[in-house]
């Protein structure tokens, strides 16, 4: 009985405790969750720190989340995995603001809003504005049936990929494309991209539908967690436990273990006092949620799954950043800010932003996203802010035998100079900011690879390009019989896109498609 569980999730993200929450309440699945660090979450942790001024919190991942109006399916699902103990703080109805050379674009919350001021600003693209937003819908609707049909086997999925779905051709084209054939004035298409940052890819490679994705998802605006994201997890943990589901940190899968081409458990070492004891763990089910590239090249045995392996080892690498946690001694309110996020760009050619990326180490900055932690959480302690740049492990890659904590001088040296460089960028559009800073802390792609295993350092696993969705090892569903996967890599990506694999990977363990007809139908009923 020890070693023995119904379903098995390899990490602890968002969609492992989603999933693990839905088979253990609604399934009545004994389920073991197994994570390679001390703490669960993934990307929705936080981590503290002292500095003179105060005591601070910031959260590694999320920093705001769209679609959870009271009544939709997002936070019907948030509150039903953590019954419905999390708590919601609704940001300004001005979420995000777009800085350019000369020009400030404000995103207020609403479908109405946003296309009314934008045509405002531009009145000459009137037609093309509606006409985005007639675009952006129906690549939305593109991507649910998409969504569908990984959920079912190779062959029909091959089958209905011959049938063109409304909104195909937009949405497998790239942003990039679509903005040039349809928009004329250079800084319209400039803020229509402005986003980009939420899927770490340019508008030349970012597949339109993906930049649907997110302009979908924020058209509301957005919410951050009362407490941070940490209460995700500090919420959900206790449920799957009081069904006889256990949690183990320090505990990395080395193997998934498979027997007449069914996947039947897996091999784990797990950190003690005494050492590292490598353990056995069985079940029915198994699910992983560190990403196509770590399950199919690492966890999976040779001989079973070769042809995906070389795809992924040919496709596209993801986008690595630049992390800057900032304390601040007084409220960031005393300079104007009320919680929005802004996205600060010295041109209005995210190609060239793009392209320059990694002079940071030269001491170049192109762009900025500065958010403010503490005045989107009504229970922050410290006044926090957060600075994130885009950068690729390549650039920090001769440091990545050396330990976390313990990198040389040269190292320290280049983050303090990034990590002032950056501040100098936002300093010089809100005068006064570096005055307010208590505390500095810089992480690289190297730290997010320590942290979540992703190679290179990548914050979105496999990049959002179009040919992402068209090759059959995103899905939820593996050519190993009684193995699946979840997380961003298993159908889209975010924290919103992370969790909702986990609810349809929950629903086929279960029951395949009747499974995942109730598993909605369940959470629907939830307020």
């Amino acid at each position: 009985m020890e070693n023995n569980f119904d379903v098995i999730i390899i990490g602890s993200g968002i969609s492992s405790l989603t999933a693990g929450t839905i088979l253990s309440k609604f399934g009545k699945k004994r389920v073991l969750i197994l994570e390679k660090h001390s703490k669960i979450g993934g990307f929705t942790h936080i981590f503290k720190r002292k500095g003179n001024s105060s005591n601070y919190q910031w959260d590694v991942g999320l920093h705001y989340v769209g679609d959870m109006m009271q009544g939709s399916f997002l936070r019907k699902t948030f509150n039903y995995i953590s019954e419905d103990s999390i708590r919601w703080h609704e940001m300004p109805e001005i979420y995000d603001v777009f800085v350019y050379p000369g020009f400030i674009f404000k995103t207020r919350k609403g479908l109405a809003n946003l296309r009314d001021d934008l045509i405002t600003a531009f009145p000459e693209e009137r037609n093309a504005i509606i006409k985005y937003f007639n675009d952006i819908k129906r690549a939305g609707g593109w991507l649910a049936r998409y969504g569908f049909l990984q959920t079912l086997p190779v062959f029909l999925r091959t089958l209905f990929s011959f049938i063109k779905f409304p909104g195909k051709r937009n949405a497998l084209s790239t942003l990039g494309e679509y903005l040039n054939n349809n928009i004329r004035d250079e800084k319209l298409r400039a803020v229509l991209a402005s986003q980009w940052g939420d899927y770490g890819l340019p508008p030349s490679q970012a597949a339109f539908v993906t930049h649907a994705m997110i302009v979908n998802h924020y058209i509301n605006g957005g919410y951050y967690p009362a407490g941070g994201s940490k209460v995700i997890a500090d919420s959900i943990s206790p449920i799957i436990q009081i069904s006889e589901g256990v949690i183990k940190t320090k505990a990395t899968v080395q193997e998934i273990i498979i027997k007449d081409k069914k996947a039947i458990g897996v091999r784990a070492n797990e950190k003690t006092e005494t050492g590292i004891e490598q353990k056995e763990y069985f079940a029915d089910k198994i699910i992983s949620t560190t990403g196509a590239a770590i399950t199919y090249n690492k966890l999976i045995p040779n001989g079973y799954t070769d042809n995906y392996k070389d795809e992924i080892n040919n496709f596209p690498k993801g986008s690595g950043h630049i992390n800057i946690y900032l304390g601040l001694k007084e409220n960031p309110k005393t300079l104007g800010f009320a919680g929005e996020n802004y996205w600060l760009f010295n041109s209005y050619d995210h190609e060239k932003i793009w392209n320059e990326r990694n002079d940071v180490i030269n001491g170049n900055i192109s762009m900025v996203y500065l958010s403010f932690p503490s005045i989107k959480d009504p229970k922050a302690e410290g006044h926090t802010a957060e600075l994130i740049l885009f950068a690729d492990y390549i650039i920090f890659s001769k440091w990545a035998d050396q330990k976390w904590k313990e990198r040389d001088e040269e190292y320290q040296k280049i983050k303090e100079m990034i990590c002032n460089n950056a501040i100098d960028f936002v300093e010089s559009h809100f005068k006064g900011f570096k005055k307010i800073i208590d505390y500095k802390e810089v992480s690289t792609p190297l730290s997010t690879e320590h942290f979540t295993g992703n190679p290179g350092g990548t914050i979105y696993g496999i990049p959002a390009i179009p040919k992402r969705y068209k090759v059959n090892w995103i899905s939820p569903i593996t050519p190993v019989k009684n193995l699946y996967l979840s997380g961003a890599d298993s159908m889209s990506l975010g924290i919103a896109g992370a969790m909702m694999s986990g609810v349809i990977t929950s629903g086929l363990v279960l029951n395949k498609s009747r499974g995942l007809i109730n598993v909605f139908k369940e959470i629907s009923k939830t307020n």
